[in-house]
């Protein structure tokens, strides 16, 4: 045996023998460092390293997504000052497991090439901000690391501060409309200390109520709200706000008046009239209402009620007002153009039509008598009651897609100079809406059974097809019809659909031969059925013995099926796997370890 064949021979059975572990541990330049400790072995170098190009840097960031995302987007560090280089030439590995994968000077950084460190910031220590060692994923905001304690109503914190002295304010760039007391009025013109003292005091003040800052001139007489009386604009214009009035309310026509009207005796005297509306205004009715004119013209709007009045009173008649009918204008009901008497005490309101017109001309006169509520309610005519439940009552119950279809794509009237809707439908086979696609393929069916033989109305592609004369099993049971029945080219020219006749049935006139031919074109040939099922294509499991004539034993059995069966290329371009070897003795795969000896 020659020296050249004996080196061979001990490196392979070294292979067989060595665990891939230790053989990569022995290859490897050095052990990895804790951080990577996870992707040491040899099946686990590709995780970094290509064949001929190193360590890739999109390898890297496979695993460091942040740090991808970042030079991806030109953000940060690695955005900044070391996009397009290299990982490695700043994070080298295989140095040991205490080694530090991060190697990086505080001291000398440029922190600008991040974030310029301007006032205080520029003296304070690194581990202030940064608490691990990575260096990364700080914010700039100035609420990243200091509590505001404006809870954001303010906006940026530089809008008012510095980063030298936090408590030292630029007061002049301040939007007092963002503090819980806005300036209005007269109080725009207020300098700040005269509020906020000097030294001044920003925060803490109390501004629940004009008595915090001003003093009251009535002595406590009237309310504490200075603005039911007063504004901002200037506290001599007197402008009462309505409810604000006490005993009275100065809603509608009062609020007009000048105090003096009705206060004789000066605004902090009642009037000598006193309170009540016939102390002024003289009785208008002939009825005997009483003296409380309030009771029913509560906004002193002495012309036309309220309607919440007609409203409240309408509750006490036999026609409570529901829906659409509180917003019917009163005079729609009770003309004015009537006499009294059949304007309220004879009007008619027991069914719908004493008021409203049929749309539908007497169609529904069948049902209820025509009423309406038995489809409508008095909340809108719009959308209608009449829905499945009710559909079903008719000679054409709705059922699956049926249910979501609307109205109007069903009861269409043709006849020129009538209503679009027709609600009385004679024709209701399937046929008399939709087209076939089949054409007359199946015409005897549709026939006897119609469309609902084979399909069903919770969706035209939910067949009802027993498919006995080639029964679906696995896969196939759930592959969509037109996967086998394809249109042919007459059939695209007929525009009718595929044809369903005639498919063929054997495997390989729908999928193609994926071995190129071995089993087909070799004896013995071999159909698909010999190997695959319909459940699933890939081999969960191969009697080699049984269904090659070849059984695994010994170290074949924990061989890769690709160590004998290789991919190779064909004459045509292709590529295709070699299951058909030709060849079962030893010596057409091993050499021959003792020269041909005995």
């Amino acid at each position: 045996m020659s020296a050249r064949y004996a080196i061979v021979l001990m490196a392979a059975l070294w292979a067989l023998l060595v665990p891939s572990v230790a053989l990569g541990q022995l290859l490897s330049p050095g052990p990895l460092a804790a951080g990577h400790a996870d992707l040491e072995g040899d099946d686990k170098c590709g995780r970094c390293h290509s064949t001929g190009k190193g360590v890739v840097s999109s390898l890297c960031t496979n695993c460091h997504v942040n740090i991808g995302a970042a030079v991806a987007s030109g953000a940060g560090l690695h955005g900044r000052s070391f996009r397009g280089q290299s990982c490695a030439k700043c994070h080298s590995d295989h140095r040991g497991r205490g080694a530090a994968l991060v190697r990086f000077d505080p001291k000398s950084f440029d922190h600008g090439q991040v974030w310029k460190l301007g006032g205080d910031h520029a003296q304070a220590k690194c581990g202030a901000c940064h608490k691990s060692r990575s260096w990364l994923g700080l914010g700039t905001a100035c609420t990243s690391c200091h509590k505001d304690p404006h809870t954001g109503r303010f906006g940026a914190c530089l809008n008012c501060h510095d980063e030298s002295d936090w408590a030292k304010v630029k007061i002049e760039k301040f939007d007092h409309s963002l503090a819980r007391f806005q300036l209005k009025g007269a109080h725009s013109q207020v300098a700040c200390e005269n509020c906020h003292g000097t030294p001044p005091r920003w925060r803490g003040l109390d501004s629940g109520g004009c008595a915090s800052c001003h003093h009251d001139p009535h002595g406590g007489r009237f309310s504490k709200t200075c603005t039911n009386c007063h504004v901002e604009t200037s506290f001599k214009t007197i402008q009462m706000k309505a409810g604000a009035h006490p005993g009275l309310s100065l809603a509608g026509g009062h609020v007009r008046l000048a105090c003096g009207r009705c206060h004789d005796k000066g605004i902090y005297a009642r009037p000598t009239k006193g309170s009540r509306c016939s102390g002024c205004h003289q009785p208008v009715h002939e009825a005997p209402f009483g003296n409380r004119c309030d009771s029913c013209h509560a906004s002193i709007k002495w012309l036309g009620l309220p309607p919440k009045v007609g409203l409240a009173a309408h509750e006490k008649t036999p026609f409570p007002l529901h829906g659409r009918h509180v917003q019917t204008a009163c005079q729609k009901c009770h003309d004015p153009a009537k006499p009294a008497q059949k304007r309220f005490r004879e009007l008619a309101f027991d069914r719908c039509k004493s008021c409203h017109s049929d749309p539908h001309a007497g169609e529904f006169q069948k049902r209820s008598g025509g009423e309406c509520k038995s489809c409508h309610t008095d909340e809108g005519f719009k959308p209608a009651l009449f829905g499945p439940d009710l559909h079903a009552s008719t000679p054409f119950p709705l059922v699956g897609h049926h249910v979501a279809t609307p109205c109007g794509k069903c009861h269409q009237n043709h006849t020129p100079g009538k209503r679009r809707t027709a609600w009385n439908v004679a024709e209701r086979a399937c046929v008399k809406c939709h087209q076939s696609p089949h054409g007359d393929q199946f015409a005897a069916e549709v026939q006897k059974h119609g469309c609902g033989g084979c399909h069903s109305p919770i969706g035209w592609d939910t067949p009802n097809i027993a498919h006995e004369r080639w029964p679906l099993t696995g896969a196939h049971a759930s592959a969509p019809c037109a996967r086998c029945h394809r249109p042919t080219e007459a059939d695209r020219k007929s525009g009718k659909g595929a044809s369903y006749q005639n498919t063929p049935r054997d495997c390989e006139s729908c999928h193609a031969d994926v071995h190129r031919g071995q089993f087909r074109l070799t004896k013995p040939v071999k159909s698909c059925n010999a190997c695959h099922s319909t459940h699933r294509f890939v081999l969960s499991q191969f009697d080699h013995g049984k269904l090659a004539g070849y059984p695994l034993d010994g170290a074949h059995r924990r061989l890769s099926c690709g160590q004998c069966h290789r991919l190779e290329k064909l004459g045509d371009g292709g590529r295709t796997t070699r299951w058909r070897l030709g060849y079962r003795k030893c010596r057409d795969c091993h050499a021959d370890p003792h020269g041909g000896g005995q």
